[in-house]
């Protein structure tokens, strides 16, 4: 294993316990079917540029991960819509709570470097 990729991976595995920590108390079932499929659809959409080949993305491996990446974005953000009720009150959330925008931030992070590095 190359050492970004050993970097790449214990990123996702820092990121993914911060997730675990600050979202999952506030998810619901809907908000993980829509992480679920709104981030297969995104990681679709863009990452892949409607390429078949999202279906055939190995564990652990950087597209594996953005994938990942793209369904917890998309959980927590629908999460949070829910529990604040509208974009507004959403916009309000994310100023007055530092760990949910922390947690944007290094969600997209993830996906920035997983998707520009590679690995």
């Amino acid at each position: 294993m190359r050492s970004k990729s050993l970097a790449q991976l214990v990123l996702f595995i820092l990121i993914a316990a911060f997730w675990y920590k600050i979202a999952w108390p506030v998810m619901t079932k809907e908000a993980l079917a829509l992480g679920a499929v709104g981030g297969l659809l995104i990681h679709w959409a863009f990452t892949n540029k409607g390429s078949r080949a999202v279906a055939l993305i190995e564990p652990g491996t950087s597209g594996w991960r953005v994938m990942m990446y793209d369904m917890m974005f998309v959980s927590f953000l629908t999460a949070l819509a829910q529990q604040a009720g509208d974009v507004s009150a959403l916009l309000d959330a994310l100023k007055t709570s530092v760990q949910n925008l922390a947690l944007l931030l290094a969600l997209a992070g993830g996906i920035g470097v997983d998707y520009s590095v590679g690995g």
